[in-house]
């Protein structure tokens, strides 16, 4: 379902959850399909561990992590 599209970044910022330091992300899914003039876009966010969204982000990982995360959110909607 979502292996044709794209995911960036858009913004993120450190918020405190239940005392511990954490990064919202903020992103943008571009359909990347082959139906001309119909694109569907998915926007959202999630939040991540700011460790964790850091190593990701040296590592060059942001959209991979963005992509797990709708993945994960759109099977665990599947199973309820």
């Amino acid at each position: 379902m979502v292996a044709d599209y794209t995911f960036t970044e858009t913004s993120s910022r450190n918020i405190t959850v239940d005392g511990e330091d954490m990064r919202q992300v903020n992103y943008r899914g571009i359909d990347n399909s082959s139906i001309p003039n119909e694109k569907l876009n998915v926007d959202g966010s999630f939040v991540i561990p700011i460790v964790e969204y850091f190593t990701a982000g040296v590592e060059g990982r942001i959209p991979e992590v963005i992509k797990q995360k709708v993945v994960e959110r759109l099977t665990n909607a599947e199973n309820e």
